[in-house]
């Protein structure tokens, strides 16, 4: 019998010794090389439903898994929940940080405690690096367990998995909004005259509260004034930098000729063609809408001036964003 307990106390002081001088965390990292504009990937990284729907290689362990999403893709807050098969068991995602080229999320495994996970993004010209990671921080007691297991292999295979499915989803965006998805028209505008504020560089991120502090002011003006707009609210958009995000920018209205709108910027607009194409959906995703039209122009070796998109859904009446209309607009030369 002492034998025994002399066993099972050298084997409790070996797992001790090993808890001792276990390391206390564990990372796992993959990397791939996306031949798309790096302000798309980021965009696709953090939409949690784009992750769950489009490349997540936990999905086809379990489609029938239950989801919940809080909050706005891409932003701090952005939750992601599922509750699924063994396989993949349960847990939660949330963004919880974001630079230039980084997004940081908290993960949580069922009751095993939070783990940090990220993507690193970095802008290699003609393509986009993406790496994937997720480190692990292992209580003092399960750190001797976790020497007999090969994390680094185990995660790591998925995630090379999941990076695979959205670069060939990523890679073929253009190809399919190009030839399916939307329909170009060149059509001939007159004079139009746009009243708004400065033109403003900005980042990309802010151009919805942009947009929305301003829009009202000019739309109650016009009420007082009982003069309509002739389009819904307008964004003119001068320049894109597809890097950092940033844009110069009008928020704007379009106001019959000859009508003035005091204390506002004026915009005018000789006659002149237009490309037209119609976006349905949330207009921070209209990327794609906007590659197709870069298509075309190529290929109609034509040229263009600004850009403008007209926000034709209220969207405090359809709170549905698949309905939501966006004009898009681009001021041939």
């Amino acid at each position: 019998m002492k034998k025994i307990l002399y066993v099972i106390i050298a084997l409790l002081l070996v797992y001790f010794v090993l808890a001792l001088f276990a390391p206390k965390e564990f990372k796992v990292e993959r990397s791939i090389s996306i031949k798309k504009p790096t302000i798309l990937v980021k965009l696709m990284l953090g939409d949690f439903k784009y992750f769950h729907d489009e490349w997540s290689p936990y999905t086809e362990k379990d489609p029938a898994m239950k989801t919940t999403y809080k909050g706005n893709a891409g932003e701090v807050g952005h939750f992601y929940s599922w509750q699924g098969n063994k396989e993949v068991g349960s847990g939660e995602m949330e963004i919880v940080a974001k630079t230039e080229d980084s997004l940081v999320q908290r993960l949580t495994f069922g009751d095993m405690g939070d783990s940090k996970g990220y993507f690193i993004i970095k802008d290699q010209d003609t393509s986009t690096n993406v790496t994937w990671g997720i480190i692990f921080e292992v209580g003092f007691f399960g750190r001797p367990i976790m020497l007999f297991m090969n994390i680094d292999k185990m995660v790591g295979a998925e995630y090379e998995k999941g990076l695979t499915k959205l670069k060939n989803k990523l890679e073929s965006l253009k190809e399919e909004a190009t030839n399916a998805n939307y329909e170009i028209k060149e059509v001939a505008w007159e004079e139009k005259t746009f009243y708004g504020t400065k033109r403003t560089k900005l980042d990309g991120s802010k151009l919805g509260a942009f947009f929305g502090e301003n829009w009202p002011k000019m739309w109650l003006q016009l009420e007082n004034e009982k003069v309509k707009s002739t389009m819904s609210p307008c964004g003119i958009l001068y320049s894109w930098d597809e890097k950092t995000m940033a844009t110069e920018c009008v928020a704007a209205m379009c106001v019959p000729n000859g009508f003035e709108l005091k204390g506002w910027e004026k915009y005018s607009i000789p006659a002149t063609k237009v490309l037209s194409v119609p976006y349905y959906g949330a207009p921070e995703k209209s990327i794609e809408a906007h590659y197709a039209m870069d298509e075309y122009i190529k290929a109609n070796k034509l040229s263009y001036t600004f850009v403008i998109e007209e926000y034709v859904t209220d969207p405090t009446l359809q709170k549905d964003t698949a309905k939501w209309l966006t004009n898009i607009y681009y001021i041939l030369k």
